[in-house]
């Protein structure tokens, strides 16, 4: 499948962002030196309070690109995600973060490996192109490469089966991603990413993977990635809720490991601990249908971290004298 000519641009690469004026002019730079310049660059400001939205009424695009810019109320990345799956015009979508940026020839690899795909696996259906990301500084790959490239599969397979972890930067075609949406959990504000990406391998939609690095990233003290632990312990309900939907979708799939599942259902306890009384949690628990000997290593270890959660908290909230929010 080929994006229609002079009627839709072949990227849309979407920047969500937040509280990052001091940050975006490097990463559109990065942008605008793009060797490939069909695509157009939409936006997402997740309610900034800094001068994110002076700045960006202020840039002019230097380039034959398009620049969309939508702004929403704060209420988390994923949340930008969605109203960008609304709004994507590009045949192929990716993202990039706005404390990252892109080799100049991105773009233009993407694309070549896109028409690679169609040209060498004309029966795998393949929907997207996956590569890998380096430090910003260093360069050094993050994570894993992947075992071949060019290789086909998709991305349950990689992760669970061959076992290829670390950040990872993707371009998938919009009219598939789109039919995807993050859950909106009222009050929360963040949900892991891979929730999306594991429904997309899941439904067994095939990608490229190749060992090109088309992505630099740099993990910020004040990012999410350093404030993990603060992270999910505020949006505990959205972090269940990605691992409930993993649980039952996995063992559905058959592919993924029991140490796996057994992961992921010890997350579920830990954090529907947080809103739940346990009670309450072992009867919710039951209907995952289990091994017994999972669920009760399970159960008792989902415990066990909640109750280090409940120390890790007081001892924080002491230590900047606020009120105890376990």
């Amino acid at each position: 499948m080929k994006p229609l000519p002079n009627q839709h641009p072949t990227f849309t690469v979407f920047v969500p962002t937040y509280n990052r004026a001091h940050l975006l002019p490097r990463l559109l730079e990065s942008i605008e030196a793009q060797t490939f310049q069909d695509f157009e660059l939409l936006i997402v400001d997740d309610g900034s309070t800094d001068e994110t939205q002076d700045y960006l009424q202020a840039y002019q695009p230097k380039g034959a690109y398009t620049l969309r810019v939508f702004r929403q109320e704060n209420q988390g990345r994923h949340i930008a995600f969605n109203l960008a799956f609304e709004q994507a015009c590009g045949f192929l979508f990716t993202t990039i973060n706005s404390d990252d940026t892109m080799p100049p020839n991105a773009l233009e690899r993407f694309w070549y490996w896109w028409n690679y795909a169609q040209e060498h696996y004309p029966t795998e259906q393949i929907v997207g192109v996956e590569g890998l990301c380096a430090d910003m500084d260093t360069h050094e790959i993050i994570g894993d490469p992947f075992p071949q490239s060019p290789m086909v599969s998709d991305r349950v397979e990689m992760h669970f089966v061959h076992r290829r972890h670390g950040d990872k930067v993707r371009a998938v075609r919009t009219d598939i991603i789109a039919q995807y949406r993050f859950p909106k959990i009222p009050g929360e504000k963040y949900i892991l990413p891979s929730y999306l990406w594991h429904q997309l391998g899941f439904d067994r939609h095939r990608l490229l993977f190749v060992n090109e690095v088309l992505c630099y990233k740099e993990y910020r003290e004040d990012g999410i990635t350093k404030n993990r632990f603060r992270t999910l312990s505020r949006n505990p309900r959205s972090i269940a809720y990605c691992h409930r939907s993993f649980i039952e979708r996995a063992l559905q799939d058959g592919r993924v490991p029991p140490e796996e599942i057994l992961s992921a259902f010890v997350y579920w306890v830990r954090f529907t601990l947080y809103t739940e009384p346990l009670y309450a949690m072992v009867v919710q628990s039951r209907r995952f249908r289990l091994p017994m000997r999972m669920w009760l290593k399970g159960l008792l270890v989902g415990l066990r971290r909640r109750l280090r959660d409940i120390k890790r908290l007081r001892h924080e909230a002491s230590e900047i004298g606020s009120p105890l929010i376990s």
